[in-house]
C-alpha cells in the first residue's frame, strides 16, 4: 500500500480514528512504521516450501523495498480477507482469524491479512487497520440486509443517538421513534438502545473497583475506549495492562444480549442446539460515535471461536449511518417520518412511548468515573455522595480530578484524562511510581465520546461547542434505572451464570514485546 492511497481513502470515507489508530497529520498522533512486517515475520516462522515460494513470488512482483535501520523490508499491498469459496482460496489453508494468518491470492501477488492480525501486531499503528475495515461498512450492512436468511438487529449508543438528534434538531424520543420507523421499513427486525447494556457495564465496573481496592490492586484504568486500549496493548506492556479494568464495553455487552434474546425468539425450541443455530443467523450492527469501535468488535475474545460468530458483526458511525438514511430516503428523511413505537424489550422507554430514559450516569463517555466514585464512597467508606461531583480542572479541560475527604484525610482520588497528551502524562506517573490516583477514566478523544470522530459534524460549530450541545441533549432525559427494563431483568434472571460472567468480561494482549524485538515501529513511542 501507499501512504497517499490511505490518505485518499480516508478523504473519501471521512475516517476519523483516534490518535492511537489513525494515520494523519494531527497533534494527537502516533507515527506509524512505513511497512507491514507481518508477511516477513510469518515467512520466517513458516518454512514450508509452498509458503516460502508464494512469499518469494509476492516480493518479486508486488513489493517495493526501502532501507531501514534493520535492513531492507518489503512493503506489500494489503487487502482484508473476506469469506471466499474453496476454489478461490490458496493452499495451504489456515484457520480464519488466527493471528499468524497470511494468505496469498491465486496469482500469488497479493498478501491478505486479517484485522485480527493487525490488532495483534505492533508492526504499524494502523495505516493497515484503516484499509482493513471494509467489512465494517454500509456495503456490508446492505449485503446482510438483502440476505433473507439473516435477521438484522441495530443497536445505537446514547451519544450517537444524541448526535443524530442535534443534527436533525429533534428530541431524543422523536429521533429514536423515527429511526425505528425507518429501520422497520428497510427490513431491520429489531432496534435497541445500548444504555440498557451500559447499566450492566457500570455495575460490573463498580463491583470490580471495590474488589481491587480491597486487594490493593490499584490504580484501575477504564478500558471502555478501544483507541486507548489499542495504544496500551501496543506500547505499554504488562506494566500498564495489569491495571486495566476487565469490564466489557456496552457495545459488546449489547452484542451478547442481542444474540441470546433474538436467537431464542427465532428458535423453534429452547434447546441449546436450536438457540446456537439461530444465533448464526442473527447479525448485529452497532451505531457508535467512534470509528475505533470498529476495531473493538474485531477483537478475538469477542468472537465465538467454536462457531466462528462475532458478538457484533458491523459497526457504523453516526455519520455513516445518517448518510445511509439520507441516501435511502432523501435529505430530510427523518423530518418526514411520523415515527413508530420503540421496542419495549430493548429500550428504556415509558409505557406511553412519550419519553426515553437514561441511566444514572453523568459524563459523555459512559459515566464510569462518577458512578464508581459514588459506589466506592458508599461501600468502602459509608459516605453517600449526592449531586454532581466537584471536579477540579487541571492544566487543560480534559484532565480533571476529584477526591473524597473524610475529616481532612483523602480516602479516594479519581481523575479523568482525555486525549493522548493527558493519557501519556498518566502513564508516566504510573511507571515512575508517582501515581496519586485510585481510578482514571481514560478516553482517546479530547472531550470524550461526545467528540468522537464518527459524530455528525457541524461546520458552524467548533468541536467542543458541538459536543457540549450533545451532552445537554442527553442530560435533558429523565433518569430511570435500566434494571426495570425487561432486557436487563432477562440478563439477570434467565441467562446461565457462565454466559453472564463472560458477557461482562474482557482480556488484553501485550504485543509491545514484538514491537521491542522489531524496531520498525519506533513511532509508537512518540511523546507529545
Amino acid at each position: 500500500w501507499e501512504r497517499g492511497g490511505v490518505k485518499e481513502r480516508e478523504g473519501r470515507q471521512g475516517v476519523m480514528f483516534s490518535g492511537a489508530v489513525k494515520l494523519a497529520d494531527i497533534d494527537d498522533y502516533l507515527g506509524p512504521s512505513q511497512e507491514c512486517v507481518k508477511p516477513q515475520l510469518d515467512a520466517k516462522r513458516q518454512r514450508e516450501e509452498a509458503r516460502v515460494a508464494a512469499v518469494d513470488r509476492l516480493e518479486r512482483s508486488r513489493t517495493r523495498t526501502k532501507r531501514t535501520r534493520g535492513g531492507t523490508r518489503g512493503v506489500v499491498k494489503l487487502e482484508l480477507e473476506m469469506d471466499v469459496d474453496d476454489h478461490e482460496s490458496s493452499t495451504p489453508k489456515t484457520t480464519k482469524g488466527h493471528f499468524d494468518q497470511i494468505k496469498t491470492s491465486v496469482d500469488g501477488k497479493t498478501a491478505k491479512i486479517t484485522l485480527d492480525d493487525c490488532l495483534a501486531c505492533s508492526g504499524c499503528v494502523t495505516s493497515a487497520e484503516t484499509i482493513l475495515i471494509t467489512a465494517q461498512s454500509i456495503g456490508e450492512f446492505e449485503k446482510q440486509l438483502k440476505d433473507p436468511s439473516k435477521t438484522l438487529v441495530v443497536s445505537i449508543a446514547p451519544m450517537a443517538l444524541a448526535g443524530i438528534a442535534v443534527a436533525e434538531n429533534l428530541s431524543m424520543i422523536e429521533t429514536a421513534r423515527r429511526l425505528q420507523q425507518f429501520l422497520n421499513e428497510i427490513g431491520v427486525k429489531r432496534f435497541a438502545d445500548q444504555s440498557v447494556a451500559q447499566s450492566l457495564s457500570l455495575q460490573k465496573a463498580c463491583d470490580e473497583f471495590v474488589t481491587r481496592y480491597k486487594a490493593k490492586q490499584l490504580p484501575v484504568l477504564c478500558s471502555e475506549c478501544p483507541g486507548w486500549v489499542c495504544y496500551a496493548e501496543k506500547t505499554q506492556g504488562e506494566q500498564i495492562l495489569e491495571y486495566l479494568s476487565s469490564t466489557r464495553s456496552p457495545q459488546q455487552v449489547m452484542g451478547v444480549l442481542i444474540k441470546h434474546v433474538v436467537a431464542q425468539d427465532l428458535s423453534e425450541t429452547m434447546s441449546k442446539e436450536a438457540v446456537s443455530q439461530a444465533m448464526q443467523n442473527v447479525v448485529h450492527c452497532a451505531v457508535m460515535p467512534c470509528y475505533d469501535k470498529k476495531l473493538e468488535s474485531a477483537r478475538p475474545e469477542f468472537r465465538d471461536q467454536e462457531n466462528d460468530r462475532k458478538d457484533v458483526e458491523i459497526v457504523l458511525t453516526a455519520s455513516e449511518f445518517m448518510n445511509f438514511v439520507r441516501q435511502t430516503k432523501g435529505k430530510d428523511a427523518l423530518q418526514k417520518l411520523a415515527g413508530n413505537d420503540l421496542d419495549s424489550l430493548f429500550f428504556n422507554v415509558c409505557t406511553e412511548q412519550k419519553q426515553i430514559y437514561r441511566p444514572p450516569a453523568l459524563g459523555a463517555s459512559g459515566g464510569y468515573l462518577e458512578n464508581i466514585f459514588k459506589h466506592a464512597a458508599k461501600h468502602l467508606f459509608q459516605q453517600n455522595v449526592e449531586g454532581d461531583l466537584k471536579m477540579v480542572p487541571g492544566r487543560n479541560p480534559d484532565i480533571q480530578e476529584v477526591s473524597l475527604l473524610i475529616q481532612g484525610e483523602e480516602k479516594l482520588k479519581f481523575a479523568l484524562a482525555y486525549g493522548f497528551r493527558n493519557i501519556q502524562n498518566v502513564m508516566r506517573k504510573i511507571k515512575r511510581k508517582r501515581n496519586p490516583y485510585h481510578y482514571v477514566e481514560l478516553m482517546a478523544c479530547p472531550n470524550g465520546c461526545a467528540n468522537g470522530g464518527g459524530q455528525i459534524k457541524n461546520g458552524n460549530l467548533k468541536a467542543r461547542e458541538l459536543s457540549n450541545r450533545l451532552q445537554a441533549k442527553y442530560y435533558a432525559l429523565e433518569v430511570r434505572c435500566p434494571s426495570e427494563t425487561p432486557i436487563v431483568k432477562y440478563f439477570r434472571e434467565a441467562l446461565p451464570k457462565k454466559i453472564k460472567d463472560d458477557a461482562l468480561k474482557m482480556t488484553f494482549h501485550d504485543v509491545s514485546k514484538e514491537n521491542d524485538q522489531n524496531s520498525v515501529s519506533g513511532g509508537l513511542t512518540a511523546k507529545w
